[in-house]
C-alpha cells in the first residue's frame, strides 16, 4: 500500500541567518509537536567507522615555536584527532624538499629536518596506535623534485645509470609521434605539450660561431655553426641597427655586422639555459626587442640550418629560449607545468615492475614500512602514464600495490592499506579500482555541493547507490573514499557561501552516508578559503588556541579569523560544528550499519516517487540485522514529512528537529539544513 505523505513547507527566514545553529529567535511550534531527544547507544570503544583525518604536517601543529607544524605537535594533538573518532591520519610528504608543500620530493627514504627526525616520527606512529590511530603516508610516485638525487646524478652527463630513471629527449615531438616515449607512447603525436619540457640545464659547451640574417621583409634567421676562433668584444658603440648574443649568466655580446643585414659573432660558449638574440641591451628588456623561439613550440635548431626567429610585441613571456642541438630537456606531467617537478619514467607498462625508478620506489617504501607506518596516500595516479584512460595507469598501479603489499604483509601479517588520487569524475575514477582498492571519491562531493546550494537532495542517494554499483564491476571489495574538500580546492564553506548551516549539513551528509570519509583538518572547525590568490588559502594554519598555532604562511582568509574560533573556543559551545563533527564520529563508531553499511534507496523519498520532498535526501544504511533511517533537508524552508517507520529511536540530529504520532505514521518537522538519523 502506497505510503501517505503530507508536506508543509512553513516560511521561517528568521530561521536561517548564515552562521545560526542553536534556537535564538525562533517562532514556537505547533505544541503537538516535541523535539526530538537523541538516545544513541553508549559507544564500545571499537573503530568501526573508517573516518580518516587529512592534516598538512607543516600548517598542523608547531611543537617548538619555528612557526612550522612538526611531528611532535602532531604527537601532542593526537587525543584531539582521536576525539573525533578517526582511525588514520594522513600526512602531506614528510620528506625534504625546496617548497612548503614537499611535492618535489628529494629523498623518499628520509624525514624533512623541518618536521622532525625519524626517531620523532617513529614515537608519533607508535603513540597513534596506541589509540588505534592509522598512519598514511602521502607517496609521490609519478614526479620526483629535480633536487633529488636520482635526477642530479641523471644531468651530469649523458652516460650514467640514473638516465633511466626518467624521460629524456632532444626532440620530444618526434620522439613521441615515433612511439619511443613510452610514457607517452599510447597518446601518439597527440601527447605532445611543448609547455611541459624543460631544459636540463646540460647544454653543449664548446666555441661556436652565431650568423644573423636580418632583413626588413622576412623574419630574421640565426645559423650556428661549431668551431672557429672566439671574437674579442665588438669596440663598436653604436647601439641604432645593433645585435646582441645573450647567454649564460647575464652575458650579452654585440654582433659584428658584416653589411647587407648578416651579423656574425663568435664566442666561447658555456650556458645552462641556451640564448637569446636582442636588439637591445638595456636591461629592461622592451617588447620586441628579444628573439627566440615562440612559447610551447616544437622547433628545434640544428648545427649549419637557419633557425627563424620569433618575437612578440605584446609578451616576452611568449619568447622560449633556444637551446644548442644535444642538449637534453626532460618531461613533466601535465597537472604542473614547472621545471620543479621531472617524472619518472618505468618505461612500457608490461615490464614496468622491472624498471630501475620502479625498484627504487618499492625499496625506499620499505624504510617507512619498517617505521611502522600503515598505508600509502599515491599522489596524481592519472599522470603516470600520459592517457588517463588507458589501461596502462591501473595495469601499472597493481603491480605497484603487489609490489609493496608483498613487503608490508610479509612484516605485518596483514594487507597494506593504498588509496589513489584520480582527480576526476566518477566514471574515469571507476577502472582504476582494477589497480588499487582505495580511490578517493571526488564527484561525491561535486554532487553534494551541487545538490545543497540547489537545495534539491532527491537524487543525492541514488546517484550515490548507482556509482558504487559501477565501481563494485570492477572490484567487488572497492573502498570509496568519500571527502568535502582537500588541499588542492577550495574549502567545503566557502563552496557553500560561507554559511555554517550548510557546512554543518555537508560534515552531516559526508559521516552518514557509505564509503570510508576523509575529514580535511579545519573542515570540522568550519574553515573557509579559496585558492584564488594561492593554495595557502586554502592550507591555513590550524587555530588550537593555544601556543601549537603554526605561522608558516600569512596567506589566511581574513573570515577564519572572525567566524572560526579556534579549539577552544569550539569544544566549550554545545552547538559548534566540531561539537557536531565529535558527536556523529562516536556515533558513526558505535553502529556498524553507520560504519560499513550498505546505503539502500527510501522507497518514498527518491526521485521516482518523492517529488514534493525535492529538497530532502534520505536513505537507509544496513549491516546485518541494523538498519538506520538517514534524513537530511538540504532546502532553506522547513519540511514537514509524513513517514510510515517508527522514529521512536533517534540517534542524531543537527538543527531543531521535531516529530509526533498520527496513527499508523510519524511526521518529522525539519528546519532549513537540518539532519536526523533514527534506529529502525
Amino acid at each position: 500500500m502506497r505510503r501517505k505523505i503530507t508536506l508543509f513547507l512553513v516560511l521561517a527566514a528568521s530561521l536561517f541567518a548564515t552562521g545560526s545553529s542553536c534556537n535564538q529567535n525562533i517562532t514556537p511550534y505547533p505544541k503537538e509537536f516535541t523535539d526530538v531527544t537523541v538516545l544513541p547507544a553508549q559507544w564500545d570503544g571499537v573503530k568501526r567507522a573508517d573516518i580518516t583525518y587529512q592534516l598538512l604536517v607543516y600548517s598542523f601543529a608547531d611543537s617548538d615555536g619555528d612557526g612550522w607544524g612538526d611531528f611532535r605537535g602532531i604527537t601532542d594533538k593526537l587525543d584531539y584527532i582521536h576525539s573525533l573518532g578517526a582511525s588514520a591520519i594522513w600526512l602531506s610528504p614528510i620528506h625534504p624538499s625546496a617548497s612548503y608543500h614537499g611535492y618535489d620530493v628529494e629523498d623518499y627514504s628520509i624525514t624533512n629536518p623541518r618536521f622532525g627526525t625519524m626517531a620523532d616520527f617513529k614515537q608519533m606512529v607508535n603513540e597513534a596506535h596506541k589509540r588505534n590511530i592509522r598512519i598514511y603516508l602521502d607517496y609521490v610516485i609519478n614526479h620526483s623534485g629535480v633536487n633529488h638525487h636520482w635526477f642530479k646524478t641523471a644531468t651530469s652527463s649523458m652516460d650514467n645509470p640514473y638516465r633511466d630513471y626518467y624521460v629524456f629527449s632532444n626532440d620530444p615531438q618526434k620522439d613521441i609521434a615515433a612511439g619511443k616515449i613510452p610514457m607517452i607512447a599510447t597518446e601518439g603525436a597527440g601527447g605532445y605539450d611543448g609547455g611541459q619540457w624543460f631544459s636540463t640545464g646540460t647544454m653543449p659547451s664548446g666555441i661556436y660561431k652565431f650568423t644573423l640574417k636580418w632583413s626588413n621583409s622576412q623574419a630574421p634567421t640565426v645559423t650556428v655553426s661549431s668551431g672557429g676562433t672566439p671574437d674579442t668584444d665588438n669596440p663598436d658603440q653604436t647601439t641604432e641597427g645593433a645585435k646582441y648574443l645573450y647567454y649564460g649568466d647575464g652575458i650579452c655580446k654585440k654582433f659584428y655586422s658584416k653589411g647587407n643585414g648578416i651579423y656574425e659573432l663568435t664566442v666561447d660558449f658555456n650556458s645552462s639555459w641556451g640564448f637569446l638574440v636582442r636588439t637591445s641591451n638595456s636591461p629592461s628588456w622592451p617588447l620586441g626587442t628579444k628573439y627566440g623561439a615562440q612559447q610551447g613550440s616544437s622547433a628545434q635548431l640544428s648545427f649549419d640550418v637557419p633557425f627563424t626567429l620569433y618575437t612578440d610585441y605584446t609578451s616576452n613571456d611568449n619568447i622560449q629560449n633556444l637551446a644548442l642541438p644535444g642538449a637534453s630537456i626532460y618531461y613533466f606531467h601535465s597537472h604542473f607545468w614547472t621545471d620543479w617537478f621531472a617524472d619518472l619514467n618505468f618505461g612500457p607498462v608490461a615490464n614496468a615492475e622491472h624498471s630501475p625508478a620502479f625498484k627504487a620506489l618499492v625499496a625506499d617504501a620499505q624504510v617507512w614500512i619498517d617505521a611502522g607506518i600503515d598505508g600509502f596516500r599515491l599522489d596524481a595516479v592519472k599522470h603516470i602514464y600520459h592517457n588517463e584512460t588507458s589501461d596502462e595507469n591501473p595495469r601499472f598501479l597493481k603491480k605497484f600495490y603487489d609490489a609493496v603489499n608483498a613487503r608490508f604483509k610479509a612484516k605485518n601479517g596483514r594487507d597494506i592499506y593504498m588509496v589513489g588520487e584520480v582527480f576526476s569524475d566518477w566514471d574515469k575514477i571507476a577502472p582504476y579500482f582494477k589497480g588499487l582498492p582505495a580511490l578517493f571519491d571526488f564527484s561525491f562531493w561535486w554532487r553534494m555541493n551541487a545538490d545543497i546550494n540547489q537545495g534539491q537532495g532527491l537524487s543525492f542517494a541514488d546517484a550515490t547507490i548507482s556509482i558504487h554499483e559501477a565501481y563494485k564491476g570492477y572490484r567487488s571489495d572497492f573502498i570509496a573514499a568519500t571527502k568535502l574538500s582537500n588541499h588542492d580546492e577550495n574549502r567545503a564553506r566557502s563552496e557553500l557561501g560561507g554559511s555554517l548551516q550548510k557546512a554543518k549539513l555537508a560534515g552531516a551528509m559526508l559521516l552518514s552516508s557509505q564509503g570510508s570519509p576523509y575529514i580535511y583538518y579545519g573542515e570540522e572547525l568550519g574553515y573557509t578559503g579559496k585558492k584564488d590568490g594561492g593554495d595557502e588559502y586554502i592550507r591555513t594554519p590550524m587555530y588550537w588556541g593555544d601556543g601549537y598555532v603554526t605561522a608558516y604562511t600569512d596567506k589566511i582568509d581574513p573570515a577564519v579569523g572572525t567566524t572560526v574560533g579556534s579549539v577552544v573556543s569550539q569544544e566549550a559551545d554545545a552547538s559548534s560544528i566540531l561539537t557536531m563533527y565529535r558527536q556523529l564520529g562516536t556515533l558513526r563508531n558505535s553502529y556498524p550499519a553507520l560504519a560499513t553499511g550498505k546505503m539502500e534507496r527510501h522507497p518514498v523519498i527518491n526521485p521516482q516517487t518523492g517529488g514534493i520532498y525535492s529538497q530532502v535526501a534520505a536513505w537507509y544504511m544496513i549491516e546485518g540485522n541494523q538498519k538506520l533511517l538517514v534524513l537530511h533537508n538540504l532546502g532553506q524552508g522547513e519540511m514537514i514529512i509524513s513517514l510510515s517507520e517508527s522514529l521512536t529511536k533517534p540517534l542524531f540530529i543537527n538543527g531543531r528537529v521535531q516529530s509526533k504520532k498520527e496513527k499508523e505514521h510519524f511526521q518529522l518537522k525539519m528546519e532549513g539544513y537540518s539532519s536526523a538519523i533514527f534506529e529502525l
